[in-house]
């Protein structure tokens, strides 16, 4: 029998649902109010089919990451170490990342994925004001934020939201990233003009493309 660890998720719905992601999280979603017999009932009902599930998931889609001392994960395509130090700023050296200690583990994770978010901006300004230039065209803002499929969206006003996940990932995979989402500030669809100005910058895509079919999915849950 599977030990199951299920986080529980407060809804604006009226219903009780399940969700398993791909990394074995199981998320409980429920209304404030209800009966806490009710969803020990629910679960006692779904136990079999949660454990179906997990059983059928791929083994080597990493947990997500609690920013622990010791602990591993990508950083631009390279292994690195999370070390916990005392102070307020982060530091990321030579396959080390150094997080401030907090008193909470949700504030030491808040801490975590800020330092990752600041790591992913530094790459990723420089990247857009070339493409931007290159291309003759302007993004109005930039967000980077944890999303759990996408790895960047553009919407109608020419603001560009990226995946923080996108920081795990090889440069030449964040290259393609905001060069596609770029080409949809000229192009708001997956047109032949689109395809078009993303091979103008990047005749060789196709190969981020099938890394991120082959493996993006890895990558994109160390933070979800």
């Amino acid at each position: 029998m599977i030990d199951l660890t299920i986080e529980r998720k407060i809804t604006k719905g009226r219903n009780i649902s399940l969700v398993i992601y791909q990394n074995g999280r199981v998320v409980l979603k429920h209304p404030a109010r209800i009966q806490k017999k009710q969803l020990e009932d629910f679960l006692s009902e779904k136990r079999d089919w949660i454990e179906s599930k997990l059983e059928q998931l791929p083994k080597d889609i990493p947990q997500k990451l609690k920013f622990e001392e010791g602990e591993k994960t990508i950083i631009f395509g390279s292994s690195t170490k999370i070390s916990i130090i005392p102070g307020k700023k982060y530091v990321y050296f030579d396959g080390i990342i150094n997080i401030p200690n907090a008193k909470t583990a949700e504030s030491r994770i808040r801490k975590g994925k800020q330092a990752l978010k600041d790591l992913l901006l530094q790459k990723v300004l420089p990247l857009v004001e070339k493409i931007s230039l290159t291309l003759n065209t302007k993004v109005t803002k930039i967000s980077i934020k944890p999303m759990r499929s996408l790895w960047g969206s553009c919407n109608s006003k020419n603001q560009i939201s990226i995946n923080l996940s996108l920081v795990h990932c090889p440069d030449y995979i964040i290259e393609y990233i905001i060069l596609h989402e770029i080409a949809h500030t000229i192009e708001h669809n997956h047109s032949s003009k689109f395809w078009k100005i993303v091979e103008s910058q990047n005749p060789n895509y196709k190969i981020a493309e099938k890394w991120l079919k082959d493996l993006g999915k890895k990558y994109i849950y160390y933070l979800n």
